[in-house]
């Protein structure tokens, strides 16, 4: 690596470490649009829990990754398991004390387990796809997603809770 580069990575690094504003941790409750089945094998909407990880690189950009897993339900005699991974970048159109109101973009790697009980027959697959949504974190550490999921080709809405470390 010349010269030139270690300077570049050095400059930008303090930069960030300047600028970087907080680390946030937090838990919530999630809703996928499809992440069930019903009895026609249409999608139908599921509950789950959310871990979720928030990295503000500048009052603007951050980062954020999480988790989910969903209870989804399905007919007899099939069981299910469904989780996605995301990872975004995002952008705060409202950054001040009260709200960060902020767009995200980013990908997600969703992973989809069915099983028939009966007949010992099972199957997975793992999907990726972009993803595309809004936010909003309140001071009091309350946060609320909805974005648009490809690898499951489903919409989600996160209700949780952040804390700062």
């Amino acid at each position: 690596m010349s010269r030139l580069h270690l300077i570049v990575l050095g400059v930008m690094m303090s930069i960030f470490t300047a600028n970087s504003q907080e680390f946030k941790l937090g838990a919530g409750l999630a809703v996928g649009t499809e992440a069930s089945i019903d009895e026609d094998f249409m999608g139908d909407p599921a509950l789950g829990v959310n871990l979720r990880g928030v990295y503000k690189i500048t009052d603007k950009w951050g980062l954020t990754g999480g988790a989910t897993y969903f209870f989804s339900k399905v007919p007899e005699p099939l069981k299910s398991t469904i989780y996605v991974l995301n990872f975004d970048g995002t952008y705060s159109f409202v950054s001040n004390p009260v709200l960060d109101f902020y767009g995200l973009v980013g990908f997600d790697v969703g992973y989809i387990k069915m099983e028939d009980t009966v007949e010992g027959i099972e199957a997975d697959d793992t999907l990726t796809g972009m993803e595309v949504g809004i936010g909003i974190i309140t001071r009091f550490g309350l946060f609320f997603e909805a974005k648009a999921e490809a690898a499951l080709e489903q919409g989600q809405f996160t209700l949780g809770y952040l804390i700062q470390l």
